[in-house]
């Protein structure tokens, strides 16, 4: 219950292979994988009354016969330039891709699949996704530069961590590349209203390959961002968290405290709270920590519970008191002084910015909810 049935049918035995290792690795539990070498062992699977989500069958190997067939979404894995497969030119399914890098493959299978259905999967979680709001009370104190870093340490440690840009205008370029055709445009749209939600912010994402970790790309215009609200924020982290694809999200948020800051705080486990001593940063630290009362009142919920105030550009690693009322769970020298060029992407290939991480994620993974125990209930997973 709650995984995608799918059929992948290719002559390479050593392509399939290899392709359901990396289902069972990096997608554990979201699909059920049956998988044929030969074109009679498939015509057997699409003869008996057994259906599938997914039907992914290399061009090469497609007749008429199995266009024939309504046994689930038939795509043509194609080996050249994706096309219409010649033995069924006006009815042929829709083909990819087969030589790109799986996880951009599995996007776009999972793009047309929910593109065709209304479907959603519900699935009980075997693990919590630690949801982490990295947060600040201006610009300028280096919060997405730390909320990158924190993201590739725990990818480094094994954790499927995403990496989730809300800021209006995003710097997600900065830190991460990774090849889509889609953005945070399409999550937008999605959020909206579509069904089947999952499977298309699943199809929308990108993967660093450096650092291996997950993100969206920017919107297509930055006006785009004014259309997020906090209904779609809520609805948004819910996901991830009831989805249980992801150890760790991330969520670089805007400075300030909006609406859309507030809710997303709301729903996380540890809030990272980045600060800097700066005569301007201190007046606005005054004002959003007033902000952070305020909102505790109003919910009869305990945010500085959740709270790890970090102080940035320090300088050095002395021993700090009470900041801005907050004693800082950890102290970060100023990296930026140790390379030529301050650009916010060049930090996190900095080796001693991210060792001073470490302390961050060490804190943030021992608040992290133990496996098995789930906040939000239930949820949809691909």
């Amino acid at each position: 219950m709650g995984r995608l049935s799918l059929v992948i049918a290719d002559f390479d035995a050593e392509y399939i292979r290899n392709f359901g290792k990396y289902l069972i690795i990096n997608y554990p539990g979201r699909f059920e994988l049956t998988s044929f070498s030969s074109l009679q062992a498939l015509h057997g699977f699409l003869d008996s009354p057994k259906s599938a989500d997914i039907i992914l069958v290399n061009s090469l190997m497609y007749d008429e016969k199995i266009g024939q067939y309504d046994r689930g979404l038939v795509l043509l894995l194609e080996e050249g330039s994706p096309g219409q497969a010649p033995q069924c030119r006006d009815s042929a399914p829709v083909s990819i891709m087969k030589y790109q890098h799986i996880d951009r493959l599995v996007s776009e299978i999972l793009r047309l699949y929910s593109a065709s259905t209304d479907r959603n999967c519900p699935v009980q979680g075997r693990k919590n996704t630690c949801i982490v709001s990295v947060a600040s009370p201006a610009g300028g104190v280096g919060k997405s530069s730390i909320a990158a870093g924190c993201s590739i340490l725990c990818a480094g440690m094994g954790f499927r961590t995403f990496y989730l840009n809300l800021e209006i205008t995003p710097s997600t370029d900065s830190f991460f590349r990774g090849e889509s055709d889609q953005s945070f445009s399409n999550v937008i749209y999605h959020l909206k209203g579509s069904n089947s939600l999952w499977l298309r912010l699943e199809s929308a994402k990108c993967r660093d390959i450096r650092s291996g970790v997950y993100f969206y790309k920017p919107p297509e215009s930055i006006l785009e961002m004014n259309e997020f609200d906090e209904q779609d924020a809520v609805r948004l982290i819910r996901e991830f968290r009831s989805s249980c694809v992801y150890d760790m999200v991330f969520v670089d948020l805007p400075s300030g405290l909006s609406n859309v800051n507030a809710e997303v705080m709301r729903h996380s486990d540890a809030i990272v709270l980045v600060l800097a001593l700066d005569p301007v940063i201190e007046s606005k630290a005054v004002i959003f920590i007033k902000g952070l009362d305020l909102l505790e009142n109003r919910w009869k919920a305990a945010l500085a519970d959740k709270l790890l105030p970090v102080l940035n550009f320090s300088s050095g690693f002395a021993e700090y008191g009470a900041v801005y009322g907050y004693k800082p769970a950890a102290v970060i020298a100023d990296c930026s002084r140790m390379h030529d060029g301050t650009a916010a992407g060049s930090l996190i290939g900095e080796t001693s910015f991210l060792k001073s991480l470490n302390s961050i994620v060490e804190q943030i993974l021992a608040r992290r909810p133990p496996a098995g125990v789930l906040t939000d209930g239930g949820g949809s997973v691909a």
